[in-house]
Order: structure tokens, then C-alpha cells, then sequence
């Protein structure tokens, strides 16, 4: 009739429905099914580790999609450094590196491990384009780093705050003018801009163009959240810290960012606990021990407030003013948090 389906035809182990005979195995076939697996348990004993390689190698993009993207890469170098002739290693570890914005990590890789290896035209193709980008950014890198150099020539201790502004002007100046070079990284350009502009509205369109080219460069999803939340644009800054949080779940500054939010939002329960882990994950990065403080102020806990002003002054000296009027009662959390320039 047509509709039976013939099951000789798929294989070993698999029999036609008008019969119970099972096909039997050819013994080349046997051979070489009991070969492999004496291979197998042969290299199981002797390589251990293979098996955690491998899941290492397999969960490196899920990683980094999940919180883990420093430990992620890290584990995959260090895998890389095990076995440098592995290409899917190699290219794999590129890959997720340029993905994420660590472009040093992924010059590295390039320079030490793919160089001399053969790849497919598909492969090529992608790595020639990782390869454009990043000539791009060492390009500016070496720019900026030349225009730093220059104006620092001839700097005097005590120079005038008016002298040390041209500088600056002229440092920005300089910037501006190397857009018209359609080789430089035009992101990296505008955060320069940015962390080098004269007000708050500078600085804010400055971080916005340098987001929206390459939102993995640097810290800026970071410094254009607070300076949402210093817009009053609280929705927006949860948005993009919430985002550097799923990038990596232990970036301080991202923690620090969502601390103050809910500081401003009043759950003062949940601002120490992002500000604590802030601190936990590194206390020295920028406001970090500053933003503690405030929330343990928030929540009433003066034995770890002073704990932490003691420390404060031993590692970055005297407090801010405002902070001092913050903790005094005189300045309230919205004038301290939705005014200042980070």
C-alpha cells in the first residue's frame, strides 16, 4: 500500500515490523565500537580534567550573558595558555572578548595565539574584521596618549587653575579634530571628550554619542547611567546599571549606581546591600567608600558609619564638604545626588 516504512533501512539496532530478527552487527564495525571505547576510558583516566575543559570551552557565551563575563574570559585564557594550538579556543576567546568591549584581552589573543593559524574563508572574514577594529582603537589610544604627553610638556607644580583650563580646552580641541579621521575609534574619542568636559551638559551629550557607538567601551554604560540619574531620569539610569549588572554582576560601579538609586527611591534596605557589595567587590573604585558611607548614614548604623569615615581618611583623605553637610543633616539626598558630575 505504500505506507510502511521500511526500518532495515536505518541502520544497526533498528527492524522491519513483519520481523523480530534483529540485523546484526558487522564485526570491522564491533571492532572499532569497542576500540573507541577503550580509548575513551584510557583517556578519562589520564586526563582527568578534560571534562571541565570542555564545559569551560562550551559555557563561555552563556557566562558572559549571565553576570560571570571577567571570570568567564579568564578561565577561557587561562584553557587557552593549556592548549594555544586549539583554533576553536582561539577563536572563541576572540570572539566573546571583542563582544564585550575587552579589546586588550582580544589583541593578546590575536598576537600570541592565531597568528600562523590556518582558517576557513568564513573565519577569516570575521577575524579581519575584529582585526580593522581594533587597529582602529589602538590608533586612538595612541593619539590620545600622544596629546596627553604634549600637554604635559612643560607643566609646573602650582601651575594656575587658568593655565591648567587652556590645556584642557586645547586637549579637547585637539580631540574634536581627529574625528575628521575616519580611521580613529570615534566612541573612544567622545569618552575622552566626555571625562575631560567643561559642564554637565557637555559631558552628558559627550557619554550619549560614545554609548550609542559602542556601548561595551570602557565604563560608559556606567557613567551614562549616573549621569541619567543626575538628569532625574531614573527609569533610564536603572535601565543601563541594570544592564552593566548583567554584563558583570560584580562591577562596583553598577552596584554603587543602583546603591544611590534606591537611596533616592527610599528602600534603604536594598542600597545597603548594593553599596556593601559595591565596597566587597572593590572599595577603591571611584565614590565606592563614599556611597557605603551614605547608606549606612541612611540606615541608622553608626558604629559601621564611623567605622567607615576612619577609613575613608586614612586611604583618600579628609571628607568632601557635601559630604560632611550630607551626614549633618544640611544637604538632603536629592540636592547631593541630582546635581553632582560624575
Amino acid at each position: 500500500m505504500g505506507d510502511r516504512t521500511d526500518y532495515s533501512s536505518l541502520g544497526p539496532g533498528f527492524e522491519t515490523k513483519d520481523s523480530k530478527k534483529k540485523n546484526s552487527v558487522p564485526i570491522p564495525v564491533l571492532l572499532f565500537v569497542l576500540v573507541s571505547l577503550l580509548l575513551a576510558g584510557i583517556s578519562m583516566r589520564l586526563f582527568p580534567k578534560s571534562l571541565s575543559e570542555y564545559r569551560i570551552f562550551i559555557k563561555a557565551r552563556e557566562r558572559t550573558e549571565s553576570g560571570e563575563t571577567a571570570a568567564a574570559l579568564q578561565e577561557l585564557y587561562e584553557l587557552q595558555e593549556e592548549h594555544p594550538q586549539s583554533l576553536p579556543i582561539t577563536l572563541k576567546l576572540i570572539e566573546l572578548s571583542m563582544d564585550s568591549g575587552y579589546y586588550d584581552l582580544a589583541a593578546q589573543v590575536f598576537n600570541e595565539y592565531l597568528v600562523g593559524k590556518s582558517l576557513t574563508d568564513g573565519q577569516y572574514a570575521k577575524m579581519m574584521r575584529y582585526s580593522r577594529r581594533l587597529d582602529s582603537y589602538y590608533l586612538t589610544y595612541d593619539s590620545i596618549e600622544a596629546l596627553m604627553e604634549e600637554l604635559a610638556e612643560g607643566v609646573e607644580e602650582g601651575e594656575s587653575e587658568e593655565l591648567l583650563e587652556a590645556r584642557m580646552v586645547r586637549f579637547r580641541e585637539e580631540l574634536a579634530r581627529l574625528h575628521d579621521d575616519e580611521d580613529q575609534d570615534q566612541a573612544y574619542l567622545y569618552y575622552y571628550e566626555a571625562v575631560t568636559a567643561r559642564d554637565q551638559e557637555e559631558y552628558y551629550a559627550d557619554l550619549q554619542k560614545a554609548y550609542d557607538l559602542d556601548p561595551e567601551l570602557f565604563d560608559v554604560r556606567v557613567l551614562l547611567g549616573n549621569a541619567e540619574r543626575s538628569r532625574g531620569n531614573f527609569e533610564e539610569a536603572h535601565t543601563l546599571l541594570k544592564a552593566a549588572i548583567e554584563k558583570e554582576a560584580l562591577d562596583p560601579g553598577a552596584l554603587r549606581g543602583l546603591a544611590v538609586l534606591a537611596m533616592l527611591e527610599n528602600n534603604k534596605e536594598e542600597a545597603l546591600i548594593k553599596a556593601r557589595g559595591a565596597y566587597e567587590a572593590d572599595p577603591d573604585s571611584l565614590y565606592v567608600r563614599d556611597t557605603y558611607l551614605i547608606a549606612l548614614h541612611v540606615n541608622g548604623d553608626e558604629e559601621g558609619k564611623q567605622a567607615m569615615i576612619q577609613e575613608i581618611e586614612t586611604f583618600e583623605g579628609p571628607l568632601e564638604e557635601d559630604t560632611r553637610q550630607l551626614l549633618h543633616g544640611t544637604l538632603t539626598l536629592q540636592e547631593y545626588y541630582t546635581e553632582e558630575l560624575e
